[in-house]
């Protein structure tokens, strides 16, 4: 049966969907399988019947982009409704807009600041902090956090959040992760403010996948793990793996450092009236609230309607066999995946690594996009 493909994409998440739709847009044939009993990976979503609420099953899922390539591609695929993601954060009973901006700064100092008085005020509470604690060039998350905005915004918005998501001090993450939290002296409260597009697929995103792969020249098995049927592919079929590299290769080099998330889900009236929000506290296990309904901005009447489906979103250790979310960067991390990378092209020289998983890289949805395009550009 495989020998009639001229690629394996294995996983149907954002980049293999993709991969798989590029390559038979070219004429290739091509089988995409994933173990998962449903299309999408971690942006599948599926209709509540009883309140009619799209539901993002492993959290919510915005699509934003500056791309206008990735723009004009995945718009073919689905039509986007015309939300726009902010985002409030909860610190001590209180809620602020996140990133931080010029509400956030006077709301926490409780002061009425121009944004020029801001921005002079937040740069002496900068250097203030990087007196205290002696910081020259910041060697982490902890000594950046406190060097862009000072000590008492970095503890109030950053740290705990931070914190809970990785599962470690803030002293022991890299400084680079904070180049994805901008600090603004305006009243900008959206969250992707540079994104020329963003929105929702009205038909939610599995239905998204679904029509990516409704070509003639790709077939889809779902509830079928690689591992399974490896033994069985002809040497010339070429296999794009969007799955963990270390377990692939039955984590011979060590486990990747990854984190997980587990999402407690229930139907309230109590709901959140708005999308999202973060819980900044270190006393609040989770580290943000879904309120999926606020997505559909298209149907007014899924909004408006009292009940809510809200999912709790708790950051977790990864384990062997669990669902990896995002990778652990750092340098140690990347020797060890490059290590991987080594191993694998001698077990298995047709396979190319790709996606968030196969990659090792924490990509957005039109990042995903984009190197999925590349790719099959350069296997063309």
């Amino acid at each position: 049966m495989i020998k009639k493909y001229d690629y394996l994409v294995v996983g149907t998440g954002i980049f293999g969907a993709t991969v798989a739709e590029r390559l038979s847009s070219a004429g290739k044939k091509v089988l995409i399988i994933d173990r998962r009993p449903h299309l999408a990976g971690n942006i599948y979503s599926y209709t509540d019947e009883e309140t009619g609420v799209e539901v993002h099953k492993y959290g919510s899922h915005i699509f934003h982009t500056e791309i206008d390539e990735v723009w004009k591609y995945i718009t073919q695929f689905a039509e986007f409704n015309d939300y726009v993601h902010t985002v409030n954060t909860r610190h001590k009973g209180k809620l602020y807009p996140i990133p931080i901006n010029l509400d956030t700064i006077n709301l926490l100092y409780e002061t009425n600041m121009t944004a020029d008085e801001a921005e002079e005020f937040v740069t002496k509470e900068a250097e203030d902090g990087k007196k205290k604690y002696g910081i020259v060039e910041p060697r982490n998350f902890e000594e950046k956090g406190i060097s862009l905005v000072g000590e008492k915004l970095y503890k109030a918005f950053l740290k705990n959040y931070t914190e809970k998501q990785w599962n470690t001090s803030a002293i022991n993450l890299s400084a680079e992760i904070l180049s994805r939290i901008p600090v603004r002296f305006s009243h900008n409260n959206r969250y992707f403010m540079t994104a020329k597009y963003q929105g929702i697929p009205k038909g939610g995103y599995t239905r998204m996948v679904e029509k990516m792969l409704e070509s003639r020249n790709i077939d889809v098995k779902l509830g079928i793990d690689f591992k399974d049927i490896k033994e069985t592919l002809p040497d010339e079929i070429t296999i794009i793996y969007c799955g963990q590299v270390d377990e692939l290769l039955d984590y011979e080099l060590g486990v990747l450092p990854w984190r997980s998330l587990r999402f407690e889900s229930e139907k309230t009236e109590n709901g959140l009236g708005e999308a999202v929000i973060n819980e900044a506290d270190s006393d609040v296990p989770y580290t943000r609230t879904h309120d999926y309904k606020y997505y559909q901005i298209h149907q007014p009447e899924i909004v408006k309607q009292k009940i809510s489906y809200i999912s709790r979103e708790y950051p977790t250790d990864f384990s062997k066999g669990g669902e990896a979310y995002y990778p652990v960067n750092n340098e140690e991390s990347r020797k060890l995946y490059d290590e991987y990378v080594k191993l694998c092209n001698k077990k298995y020289p047709n396979m190319i690594l790709g996606g968030r998983l196969g990659a090792y890289q924490y990509w957005d949805m039109d990042k995903a996009i984009k190197n999925a395009m590349d790719l099959v550009g350069e296997l063309s």
